[in-house]
């Protein structure tokens, strides 16, 4: 016996069961279980017992071992003779590929023998423990004629990753069919051994096992070394206990192509796996950026919407408040000329009855014409007390012309619900806004409730309540909550640019407005508006009774409307000023520069073809920094003015007016 190694031998006589020699080396055995020799004993009378049962009936061409079916194949024709019959069968010139062929083919099967031998064995035998089932598997390999097995100390014997064996065949079958043919393979020949072997450990220690041979007597070496670890590390083990592996000149080594397919498939599994990984988490950002970018193409849709509806309600700004500032113009010809004709008239005079009669319809188209203006884009935006009550009544009476007869309307106006501190245009567009929406609510006709009262919030907040209900189709949530969007409340019947408008007018004046279903049927739009302040609320100053007169001082007008310039001329005249008249503003600078001339206001048209009021006003207080400067426009559309008047900075006097209410403005600037 061999020191170093464990050796079970069968002397391949007629009664395998003839005695095993066992011998381990003392100074060796620290990588082996300690009692292997115990156990190796205690396998071999296993295995010897197993196949003492042996029963041969050539009449029936059987053979049984402890109740098992056998069958005797001669060794060559597994081995040598079955790679040459491959060879053939693909023919000349495909010789390495009939090797492989044959070798992967003969491994997978000779693998698959092993382990259900070992199976059907530990069933017989009850063997539990690793290492007993895998002391019974060299003594198994040698009755059945495979070979005789040794195992080298340096094996690490264990059921885990760490697994690792390293053996010799002696009297291989394979290395024996190779050894006395003329052929000498460049690879090592005992393929079936090393899958035989592998498969029964595999199914010993549960664990996925390879085999690869690194020497054989097939190839013409002194005998046949195999190494058995996990597919995983076979590689890694064959690095560090045959390093000579790697020097040129060594004969080659192959591992079993079933162990490598096998390690790349699972690679290719787990990147398999990670690619699905890879490509969910990255189709969960797609999806998530294309949900981002359909709501962004959303947005910027209703957004475009919005931008193209107010280009749209701007150009009707824009054609309404030019149609006004002329019209204005007409109209305060009509006005003022009525108005001097009136003063003109004897009190007792049927003449100036007429003319007051006429007075008072051109104020009542200019007052046609300025809602018309609030509603379409409110320019100036002057903020005072205001009785709410009173704004939805003058609201109401204009709104009587477009209340079809179907619509019953009912008005519940309480005394003292205000003051609120608003512009009054603004106030008006709300009203006109609600009542239009209840209107285009009830396309068959029906209630149009206007209630308007104060209450006292739970905080003690002083608060106006504006309501409007309807008896049109009750709004849904949805419906509800979209209301006061452009785009999403005019496609569920209700709503739409005027309601926006509607929510801005209220919020810039420090309130708020909702909708909610009515009680019985319809919609009710609730506005809340804070009461003014006693600062806010207090009342102006009476006016005179009659208008101021002048003390002689110089007034500049500057109007390119001739009719109208003459009538400002008049009208200034007859209250006691000197005026100097132009349709020019550059007449109107020169005279200015000059400082020998007194001019004491600047009266000045804010809507001017070369120059505007804003600009003249500018370059005039440049010369004459203590000039007054009193605007005059039926609809002023300068940004920067508007800013200033609403603000204070400027004074405006809206057309048309009457000569005692220039006369009251201009002398209010001169004193001040």
């Amino acid at each position: 016996m061999e020191s170093g190694v464990c050796r079970a031998e069968a002397d391949g006589g007629r009664n395998p069961s003839r005695a095993l020699g066992v011998a381990m080396a003392n100074e060796s055995t620290e990588r082996l279980p300690k009692d292997l020799d115990r156990v190796l004993q205690a396998a071999r009378e296993m295995v010897s017992r197993y196949f003492s049962q042996r029963r041969e009936d050539p009449a029936r061409g059987c053979i049984e071992i402890s109740g098992e079916r056998y069958l005797l194949i001669r060794a060559a024709s597994l081995s040598s003779e079955f790679f040459h019959l491959v060879s053939e069968i693909l023919g000349e010139g495909r010789e390495r590929e009939a090797d492989l062929f044959a070798r992967d083919l003969v491994f997978d099967m000779a693998h698959a023998l092993g382990k259900n031998d070992a199976r059907r064995f530990h069933a017989w035998s009850q063997a539990r423990d690793p290492i007993s089932r895998l002391a019974c598997g060299p003594q198994h390999f040698a009755f059945t004629g495979w070979a005789t097995v040794e195992i080298d100390p340096r094996s690490r014997l264990m059921s885990g990753p760490d697994y690792m064996m390293i053996y010799r065949h002696h009297g291989s079958f394979e290395a024996d069919a190779w050894a006395g043919g003329e052929h000498r393979p460049n690879l090592p020949v005992c393929v079936m051994n090393a899958g035989y072997s592998s498969g029964w450990c595999e199914e010993s220690f549960g664990l996925p096992l390879v085999a690869v041979e690194i020497c054989c007597r097939g190839r013409g070496e002194d005998s046949c070394l195999f190494l058995m670890a996990p597919p995983r590390r076979i590689e890694e083990h064959l690095a560090q206990q045959f390093p000579h592996l790697r020097e040129a000149g060594t004969p080659p080594v192959r591992i079993p192509d079933f162990f490598v397919r096998q390690r790349l498939e699972e690679e290719l599994r787990r990147s398999r796996d990670d690619l699905e990984r890879r490509v969910a988490e990255r189709t969960s950002e797609l999806t998530q950026l294309n949900r981002r970018l359909l709501e962004e193409m959303r947005v910027r849709e209703q957004a475009e919407q919005e931008a193209l509806r107010a280009a749209r309600w701007e150009a009707i700004g824009n054609l309404v408040g030019g149609i006004a500032h002329d019209f204005n113009n007409l109209m305060g010809v009509v006005i003022g000329e009525a108005s001097l004709l009136e003063d003109a008239l004897a009190e007792d005079s049927p003449t100036r009855a007429a003319v007051a009669r006429m007075r008072e319809a051109g104020q009542k188209a200019a007052d046609l014409t300025r809602q018309l203006i609030n509603f379409s884009r409110p320019a100036l935006r002057r903020r005072e007390p205001l009785e709410i009550g009173a704004v939805v009544r003058e609201s109401l009476s204009m709104l009587e012309r477009v209340i079809p007869e179907n619509v019953r309307l009912e008005v519940d106006l309480q005394a003292g619900a205000g003051p609120v501190w608003m512009d009054r245009g603004q106030l008006a567009q709300v009203v006109m806004n609600l009542v239009l929406n209840a209107k285009e609510a009830m396309p068959g006709g029906g209630r149009l409730a206007i209630h308007c009262r104060r209450e006292t919030s739970a905080s003690g907040a002083r608060r106006a309540i504006l309501e409007v209900e309807d008896e049109g189709a009750t709004l849904s949530p949805e419906a509800r909550a979209r209301v006061f969007e452009w785009k999403g409340a005019a496609k569920d019947g209700a709503g739409g640019i005027g309601m926006t408008l509607v929510q801005r007018v209220v919020q810039s004046a420090g309130g708020g407005v909702e909708c909610e279903p009515h009680a019985e049927k319809g919609n009710r739009f609730r506005v809340v508006l804070p009461i003014a302040s006693p600062e806010e609320a207090a009342a102006p100053p009476p006016a005179p009774s009659t208008a101021p007169m002048g003390t002689g001082e110089t007034i500049l007008v500057v109007e390119d409307q001739v009719a109208l310039r003459r009538m400002f001329e008049q009208m200034l005249f007859s209250y006691g000023y000197r005026v100097l008249a132009t349709g020019d503003p550059r007449e109107a600078l020169r005279w200015l520069a000059d400082g020998e001339r007194a001019i004491d206001l600047l009266l000045t048209d804010v809507v001017m073809p070369e120059m505007n009021g804003r600009e003249l006003a500018e370059r005039a207080l440049q010369v004459r920094s203590r000039c007054r400067v009193l605007f005059m426009s039926g609809y002023p559309d300068d940004e920067v003015l508007c800013h200033g008047i609403e603000r204070g900075h400027a004074e405006l006097l809206v057309k048309p007016f009457t000569p005692s209410e220039l006369a009251e403005r201009v002398r209010a600037l001169l004193d001040s």
